[in-house]
């Protein structure tokens, strides 16, 4: 994008705004920016999950258990 022959322009006219002559690019990309805030909504953050603590203790399920504990 950055090598297409319009880029210049464009990016001059945005680093002008608002001092500059031509401000035509600069209020289409303003409202493509307000459409997408409407096309989608915004989303409520997820409240951040708290790291789990290591506490040293590993749980095994049977199956990883010795069986010489069982009494049969």
């Amino acid at each position: 994008m950055r090598n297409a022959a319009w880029f210049a322009e464009f990016k001059r006219e945005l680093l002008s705004f608002p001092a500059g002559k031509h401000d035509d690019q600069v209020d289409a990309l303003g409202l493509i920016g307000q459409l997408l805030d409407q096309m989608v909504p915004g989303q409520k953050p997820k409240p951040p999950v708290p790291p789990k603590r290591d506490t040293g203790y590993r749980p095994i399920g049977l199956a990883e258990r010795p069986l010489d504990w069982l009494v049969f």
